[in-house]
């Protein structure tokens, strides 16, 4: 008989892991699993440190998932569930890849194999609690940190926080960069805009962290922060658990602390320049009776800021201009904005020198591309990701989770059995009081039948607290799912496609020769530029 080829996978995560679960240990059970099952071991994965609630970063999981499409091995051994996943939907997308590729999955700690007509629903019930305890644990880091910041004298300072620097852990004030700070105030009560102080600040010489020009926005966060009147403001953001982004919290949250910073401008100082910014963004209404608000920008892209060159680390900006076809939109690195191309070309100017264009290292010579390119290749990836062949298995996993969210009804019933349960158990231990304080029983035995009853009782609690989060669960996971589906019945409608997948897209880098597409549920996306001229390229999806 052929021996079957076997592989590994093992996790830890530093929040809730010991040292007596550690990856080593893991390994080394794994492999004398494959051992004693007398199959051959050919690889294994590894992720050390790695979070199970989502696959992101988890390089060595994304390994094993597109390794399964292969022939390189029969079965997986792996600790437990857990190990693999602490995700309720990306655990029935493993599982379903799995039965599709025609693969095993062991699980040595049970010694068995994971079986999808019997393990289906209780490893989904195992999902959803795994789920649970992190969500838990998430909120319980959050709350630790939220009480840290409400008692605590340590205040965080950012890499875009001027003016302070911390000196065996004491902020103080930075001279050097407190001169600009209260430059950059004075001019905003002179009702100087943050553009034209961009550009003053620039003249005298002013720099970023990076070397390069200080940005509007930077100006416009410097005027509304609190700190440089000493008021450190804290809680302002949390992890949220679902997306695992960082999230701004509603300002009713946030936790103002006087005294924490020294002031680098006094408080009315302060006050003026936010309130000659509050008079250049006031509502109006024009002639058409339309609401604009001043300095605000219009029409704008849901792709704004999700733009960065590969090549300088600046932030793309969405340019328009009036053509012979119309006003016409195009993208362009920042730094290409402000200071030109960095090398020269038979385009530049003819009195252009060579040298001119490298004074302090400015400018970029990225590409450019039209907005309308863009939009076509984001609609082709909505494709991709949502529509065809290539998500049948996304389709077939959403039915699996629709039968799990469809358990309220199956929980309720459970909890009304252990809900009775717990009446008797507790009858039965009031019969136990009620024998012992007649000396019927003695102090030994009742002490003993009463831990045991209390024991159950907690217990018969905790399943219930459990099946009660699972139905709040099931509940979160069905919006979710509609959410999707109506993602996919919009898909043929191109302008919702591409808002619908800019709300997945959380980066995309610029190179000369590709864009780099990131998400925050699907692998990473690459597509190859081809330069045909200088106002036409061609875009391949890789």
């Amino acid at each position: 008989m052929i021996k079957q080829n076997a592989v590994s996978y093992s996790r830890v995560s530093t929040e809730d892991e010991n040292q007596a679960t550690s990856i080593v240990n893991q390994q080394k059970d794994s492999k004398l699993a494959i051992e004693q099952n007398g199959w051959n071991f050919v690889d294994s994965y590894v992720d050390d440190g790695k979070s199970g609630t989502t696959t992101k970063n988890r390089n060595e999981y994304n390994r094993l998932v597109q390794d399964l499409e292969t022939d390189k091995f029969d079965i997986i051994v792996c600790k437990s569930q857990d190990r693999l996943n602490r995700n309720t939907f990306e655990w029935y997308n493993f599982t379903n890849k799995l039965l599709v590729n025609g693969k095993k999955l062991y699980f040595y700690l049970d010694r068995k194999f994971y079986n999808p007509d019997e393990d289906a629903l209780i490893s989904g019930i195992t999902a959803i609690m795994d789920e649970t305890y992190s969500r838990n644990l998430s909120k319980k880091i959050n709350n630790a940190h939220k009480r840290r910041q409400e008692s605590g004298d340590i205040v965080i300072l950012t890499n875009d926080t001027y003016g302070y620097r911390k000196v065996n852990k004491q902020v103080v004030v930075d001279e050097s960069e407190a001169k600009m700070i209260r430059l950059i105030y004075e001019l905003s009560t002179q009702n100087v805009g943050t553009r034209s102080i961009a550009k003053q600040l620039e003249s005298m010489g002013y720099r970023n962290r990076n070397g390069n020009r200080i940005a509007e926005q930077t100006i416009n966060k410097i005027i509304r922060n609190p700190l440089y009147k000493g008021t450190a403001v804290m809680n302002k953001y949390h992890k949220d658990f679902n997306t695992k982004k960082t999230i701004k919290n509603p300002k009713s949250e946030w936790i103002y602390r006087d005294g924490l910073v020294p002031q680098i401008v006094d408080d009315e100082l302060w006050q003026k320049a936010n309130d000659a910014m509050d008079r250049r963004t006031q509502q109006y209404t024009t002639d058409e009776y339309k609401k604009i608000i001043a300095g605000a920008k219009n029409n704008l892209s849901p792709f704004s800021s999700k733009i960065v060159c590969g090549i300088c680390g600046n932030r793309y900006w969405r340019k328009g201009k009036t053509m012979v076809r119309g006003y016409i939109y195009h993208w362009e690195c920042s730094e290409y904005t402000t200071h030109g191309r960095k090398t020269k070309t038979n385009r530049s100017p003819k009195n252009a020198k060579k040298e001119m264009l490298h004074i302090d290292n400015t400018g970029c010579d990225n590409i450019r591309f039209q907005d309308a390119d863009f939009n076509d290749i984001v609609y082709q990836i909505a494709q991709r990701l949502f529509g065809g062949k290539e998500n049948e298995n996304i389709a077939i996993t959403m039915e699996i989770l629709k039968k799990v969210i469809q358990n309220n009804d199956t929980i309720e019933a459970q909890q009304k059995e252990l809900t009775n349960k717990l009446k008797s158990i507790e009858n039965n231990r009031k019969t136990l009081l009620d024998r012992y304080l007649a000396d019927k029983i003695n102090d030994d035995i009742y002490q003993s039948r009463d831990n045991d009853f209390q024991k159950e009782i907690d217990n018969i609690k905790n399943e219930i607290e459990i099946l009660e989060s699972q139905k709040v669960e099931s509940e979160d996971r069905e919006k979710r799912i509609q959410r999707i589906e109506q993602e996919i019945k919009e898909i043929a409608d191109v302008e919702l496609s591409i808002k619908n997948t800019a709300e997945h897209i959380t980066l995309v880098t610029a190179y000369p020769d590709k864009l780099v597409f990131s998400f925050d549920l699907f692998d990473e996306i690459v597509v190859q530029i081809k330069k045909i001229n200088y106002r036409k390229s061609e875009y391949h999806l890789c």
